[in-house]
């Protein structure tokens, strides 16, 4: 199975969190999220090893906006980022770069 999509994705995602934003760390999370999801979506997993699916997992619980409200218009995520502690964001840079790691390692 090729992982170069996703790597690239998750590259990008990595490459949101070193890059300052020029709207802060929640908007610079956000597009992570929003890289990590592309880089993600229909991907088998079955396939994956045990340590991998399980950092997509906790990634993933990291990105779920379930009960959060976009009333004022920007976005679920950085809303739902902005109520995150500094280790939650730090969790998720570490797992982000973690993922970026491992799928560019697979490609030749």
């Amino acid at each position: 199975m090729s992982y170069s999509y996703p790597a690239e994705k998750f590259s990008s995602a990595r490459q949101a969190l070193t890059v300052p934003h020029p709207d802060g760390e929640h908007e610079a999370l956000g597009r992570a999220f929003l890289e990590c999801r592309l880089g993600l979506h229909r991907m088998n997993r079955a396939k994956l090893p045990d340590d991998i699916r399980t950092g997509i997992h906790q990634l993933e619980c990291f990105m779920d906006t379930t009960g959060f409200v976009d009333a004022d218009g920007e976005g679920a995520w950085v809303h739902m980022l902005r109520r995150r502690s500094a280790d939650d964001r730090a969790e998720v840079a570490r797992l982000i770069d973690m993922l970026a790691q491992w799928f560019a390692s697979q490609e030749p």
